[in-house]
C-alpha cells in the first residue's frame, strides 16, 4: 500500500483489498471523517474518497 494517497476506496474494493488485507483496510477507514457521495464508503482521508463530503 505504498499509494495509498493516490487510490479511492473504489480503487481498493475492487482489487479486493478488504479481502486480502482486512487490517490495511480497517485502518484507511477508522475513525471515518468523511463519506463518499457516490458509494456510500466512509474513510479517515477525503482524498480516498470519489466524491468525498465532511461528516458532522
Amino acid at each position: 500500500m505504498n499509494d495509498d494517497n493516490k487510490k479511492t476506496l473504489c480503487a481498493y474494493v475492487e482489487e479486493e483489498l478488504q479481502v486480502t488485507d482486512p487490517q490495511a483496510y480497517i485502518a484507511l477507514i477508522r475513525p471515518a471523517t468523511h463519506y463518499c457521495e457516490g458509494c456510500g464508503r466512509s474513510a479517515t482521508k477525503a482524498e480516498n474518497l470519489c466524491k468525498p463530503q465532511k461528516l458532522s
